[in-house]
């Protein structure tokens, strides 16, 4: 992860995790579990069949061959959910379906494809059975799940701050789980500020231009976790801002795009002194410089007063989602109880990506792709798939440059 100054660390300081709730488990999908959850039971309770076939005792079978089968009575069958009560002996055997508990006297289980069983049968014979020959013999245990394989009794089958996906919703489901303890997601107010805007749908007189930082945070936000509250767009009056923030508060975050640079009509700064406290102001990286994080107050009659995180992002859309990924990210991780996930990085080559000199750290939305068996970037908007990232100290990024990278896995 690009980190600038300590910043991060001065945003995740004032980010605590929230509180829990339970959720049934058919909606838990992409929470985050807040306990552990052990196997109260053994998986399977008792010894299965793991393929359909004949429950059998190896010894009756050990010198069966194809030329020579061993020929068995069958005195029952058996599927998954009805165990047979019948006690294999000597001489005998039971069909039994995969899934089936395997009946007292067996000690493996012989498939149909090693037995006389018709092959490209559809269900049950209408005839019935009443003899088989196996063509095989058997090890004690072979084709047997036993009985704890799958788990045990007092397994961590899902450890908290898991997020929970299908595997974590089968194994829950595999112990009767009704509903998780998970945390709960946090709402995050999207605010657009500028007089500028026009939400799409709208026409576009001149001097406007289209709100895209709105929908584009939004879905950033439901992508790490979170649950969008749209604020709409707060024109360049302390009056219009700190009414959209106040109604923001009601949730658990704030993203605001624009407002934080040193314009005349740029008073997210100044709002958030009086609405709270400013955290961090301004960073030394690019694209979007012009950033703020702080906290504002939220207090009532039913509860104590609450600092609600306040990120003010740039109104650049390239400014925008850089320091989304970069600062609200990690912070919105840890509100779920997750680690800070920061980026791992690496070396590429720039193909035809050309920054000239500056003194910051710079940030770009270029494209990877492969070439010469060797991992190129070139600058290409419309195909970008990674943030590049380069400590700039007055000279030229051209072709065949080196820069760092990390993956923002947008398209994943």
């Amino acid at each position: 992860m690009l980190r600038s100054d300590g910043q991060i660390k001065k945003i995740l300081e004032s980010i605590k995790r929230l509180g829990t709730v339970k959720m049934p488990l058919l909606a838990c999908s992409g929470y985050v579990a807040a306990e552990d959850v052990y196997a109260d039971f053994d998986l399977p309770q008792s010894a299965i069949s793991r393929f359909d076939g004949y429950a059998v005792r190896s010894e009756d079978i050990e010198k069966a061959t194809q030329d020579n089968p061993a020929v068995l009575r069958i005195i029952a069958t058996t599927c998954a959910g009805h165990p047979s009560h019948r006690v294999i002996k000597p001489g005998t055997a039971i069909r039994i379906m995969t899934g089936s508990v395997l009946p007292m006297g067996a000690d493996c289980v012989v498939r149909f494809e090693d037995t006389d069983e018709p092959g490209g049968k559809k269900g049950a014979c209408k005839n019935g059975y009443s003899q088989v020959k196996v063509c095989v013999p058997m090890q004690p245990g072979n084709n047997i799940r036993f009985a704890g394989s799958i788990f045990r009794r007092g397994t961590l089958l899902v450890q908290e701050g898991t997020i929970i996906g299908p595997e974590e919703i089968s194994s829950l489901a595999s112990l009767g789980k009704e509903w998780i303890t998970v945390i709960r997601r946090p709402v995050v107010g999207i605010l657009a500020s500028g007089d500028e805007l026009v939400n799409p749908g709208r026409s576009l007189s001149i001097g406007k231009t289209y709100n895209c930082n709105t929908a584009a945070t939004a879905r950033l936000v439901m992508r790490y976790g979170g649950i969008p509250l749209v604020l709409g767009i707060a024109r360049n009056t302390e009056t219009a801002l700190m009414s959209k923030i106040r109604k923001g508060v009601a949730g658990d975050a704030i993203v605001i795009s624009g407002g934080a640079a040193k314009g005349d009509h740029d008073l997210v700064l100044h709002v958030l002194e009086k609405v709270g406290k400013i955290v961090v102001s301004g960073t030394k990286t690019g694209s979007g410089a012009a950033i703020a994080f702080g906290l504002s107050k939220r207090s009532s009659v039913t509860e104590p007063e609450v600092a609600i995180p306040v990120f003010s992002l740039p109104g650049t859309p390239a400014g925008c989602l850089i320091n989304f990924e970069t600062l609200v990210r990690p912070a919105l991780h840890k509100t779920l109880g997750l680690p800070a996930a920061f980026h791992p990085s690496y070396e590429t080559i720039a193909s035809d990506l050309v920054l000239h000199g500056t003194t910051k750290t710079f940030v770009k939305h270029p494209h990877l792709h492969e070439a010469q068996d060797r991992h190129k970037v070139r600058q290409n908007s419309l195909k970008h798939n990674h943030l590049g990232y380069a400590t700039m100290g007055g000279d030229k990024i051209r072709t065949g440059s080196r820069i760092n990278f990390f993956s923002e896995e947008w398209r994943h």
